[in-house]
């Protein structure tokens, strides 16, 4: 197997959240032979919190998260761990320490009003997938033990073919069968003539390099079309949904659209999210593409 030659950043708040995050880190790392670097973020966010946080007690504080890191580390042996504390606004520092040159996923687990019938994503992790110049992970229940089945939702989007290229540079290690799906709208005639244009010349892109694949056309029947989405990642027991955050019209990286929110918030399954920066480049080959995660150069 080739390895990943790309990092796997976990922030680790020491809760049963972050055990969640890191267990499909270990997964991820051991499927890519990656490094796994475990963060601690000290919350400082206030001039008064700055003011009380002094040298001897930050020093403390980083000494006592380090020997917790470390403890967490020696439960997995035959994985590699680079460990380290830091202390600002968490969102900030995490995508701060994501922009380290060997990076190439961010694993995080969000449990932000789990319970409640509106859910919503927690601001640090809406912050991370939104803003992120790698991929991001993020785990809402199930923690994966193989990846066999990944979904990847496409559209008409100028990022869609960036969203389809990342998730098959991810399926090199994976060896899963990717599932292409799209939503049919009624009444959207010339929209879903062209979604099935598309999905045509995409068929043939997947032959041409021998990629294990499915692809699904629905007819929508639910309200609203993530819906149709994640009942067919149940359906399958999919392990894995691929998704853009954002469009790259918009000028501005704190954009999610409400379709990635909905999937991210719902999905039984972890989620895959790629900002437009973690995937700058246009191809028209699967060779040529350029690699947000940096798998196919090795």
């Amino acid at each position: 197997m080739k390895e990943f030659k790309k990092d796997i950043i976990v922030p680790v708040n020491f809760s049963s959240d972050s055990e969640n995050s890191l267990e499909e880190a270990v997964f991820l790392a051991k499927l890519f032979q990656s490094k796994i670097h475990l963060i601690n973020v000290i919350e400082v966010t206030d001039w008064w919190s700055k003011l009380v946080l002094t040298k001897e007690t930050k020093e403390n504080i980083t000494q006592l998260s380090i020997e917790n890191l470390k403890k967490i580390a020696d439960q997995y042996p035959e994985i590699e761990f680079e460990s380290k504390v830091l202390f600002g606004r968490i969102h900030e520092e995490i995508l701060k320490y994501s922009l380290l040159p060997n990076t190439g996923l961010i694993v995080l687990c969000d449990k932000h009003k789990e319970e409640k019938e509106n859910k919503i994503i927690g601001s640090t992790v809406t912050h991370v997938i939104t803003e992120s110049k790698c991929p991001v992970i993020t785990i809402k229940n199930k923690i994966d033990t193989e990846i066999s089945n990944i979904i990847v939702p496409i559209d008409l989007s100028e990022d869609t073919d960036r969203q389809i290229l990342s998730a098959i540079a991810f399926n090199k290690h994976s060896n899963a069968t990717l599932h292409f799906i799209s939503v049919l709208f009624p009444g959207f005639g010339t929209r879903n003539f062209r979604i099935k244009k598309k999905v045509g010349k995409l068929e043939k892109t997947l032959k041409e390099n021998n990629i294990n694949y499915k692809i699904k056309l629905i007819k929508k029947l639910k309200p609203y079309a993530y819906m149709d989405i994640l009942e067919y990642s149940e359906e399958i027991n999919s392990d894995l949904i691929v998704l853009m955050t954002h469009k790259e019209k918009y000028r501005f990286d704190n954009y999610i659209g409400a379709f990635a929110h909905r999937i991210i918030n719902y999905s039984k399954v972890p989620v895959m999210t790629i900002t437009s920066q973690a995937a700058k480049k246009e191809t028209s080959s699967v060779i040529d593409f350029i690699d947000p995660l940096g798998i196919l150069k090795h």
